[in-house]
C-alpha cells in the first residue's frame, strides 16, 4: 500500500478542529457565566485571513491559523449610556496556542517582517507551551473619559503582566490585572468553573487595587 504523507495533514486538521471545538465554547461559556457581552476579537502575531477581494495566496500562510495568538474581548457595563464607571470592566481572553509564535516571542526569535518557516521553528513543540492569559480592565475612578468599553480597552498600553498584580495605565486612569492558565489545567469538566472562580477572584483584586 502506497504511503500517503497527506494523511498526517488531514489528521492535523482534525486535531485542530477538535481543539477549537473544545476551547472556544469553553471561553464563551465562561463569558456567559460572568454575564459579560461580546465586544470584539483580534489577532496579534498574525493577521486574520484576507477579505474576499484580496489574493489569499500572497499573504502569510500563518494567517490561516489565526487562533495561534488571539484575543476574545468581552465587557460588562451597567449603564451603556454613560461613560465607563469603576464597577464596569473589560475582560480579554488571550489564547496562545503555541508560545513559540506568540507575538513578542516570535519577534524576538525571528525577523519581524519575515514569515517564520514552520519546518524551521527554533523551539520544538514539547518545549513550547499552550496557555490562556486572562486580563481584566476597569476605570480607576468614576470621572474617566472613556465613553465605551472598547475605548477603555484600547487606551491601556500593552497588557499588564500575568502575576495577579494591579497595574495602572493611561495616566493612572485604568486599572489592569492579569493571570495565566496552562490549557492542560482547564482541559477537563471543571475547566469552566475553575476559570470563573479565578476571574471573580481577580475582579475583587481589581476593585481593591
Amino acid at each position: 500500500m502506497t504511503h500517503d504523507p497527506f494523511a498526517q495533514v488531514r489528521q492535523a486538521h482534525r486535531i485542530c478542529g477538535a481543539y477549537y471545538q473544545q476551547i472556544l465554547p469553553m471561553i464563551n461559556e465562561v463569558a456567559q457565566k460572568i454575564e459579560t457581552s461580546f465586544l470584539l476579537w483580534d489577532t496579534w502575531s498574525f493577521n486574520k485571513p484576507p477579505r474576499r477581494g484580496m489574493n489569499p495566496l500572497e499573504s502569510w500562510k500563518w494567517d490561516y491559523l489565526p487562533m495561534m495568538d488571539v484575543s476574545f474581548v468581552f465587557s460588562k457595563q451597567m449603564q451603556p449610556s454613560l461613560p465607563m464607571l469603576m464597577i464596569d470592566y473589560v475582560i480579554d481572553f488571550k489564547l496562545v496556542t503555541d508560545s513559540e509564535l506568540e507575538y513578542h516571542q516570535r519577534t524576538s526569535q525571528y525577523p519581524k517582517d519575515e514569515e517564520p518557516l514552520a519546518t524551521r521553528l527554533k523551539t520544538p513543540v514539547d518545549k513550547s507551551q499552550s496557555y490562556l492569559n486572562i486580563y481584566l480592565f476597569s476605570a480607576a475612578n468614576n470621572d474617566t473619559p472613556y465613553s465605551s468599553p472598547e475605548e477603555m480597552w484600547d487606551s491601556y498600553e500593552g497588557y499588564p503582566d500575568t502575576h495577579s498584580k494591579v497595574q495602572f495605565s493611561d495616566n493612572n486612569q485604568i486599572r489592569g490585572i492579569g493571570f495565566s492558565v496552562p490549557l492542560i489545567a482547564i482541559a477537563n469538566d471543571n475547566g469552566v468553573n475553575l476559570l470563573v472562580e479565578k476571574i471573580l477572584e481577580h475582579r475583587e483584586y481589581l476593585m481593591q487595587g
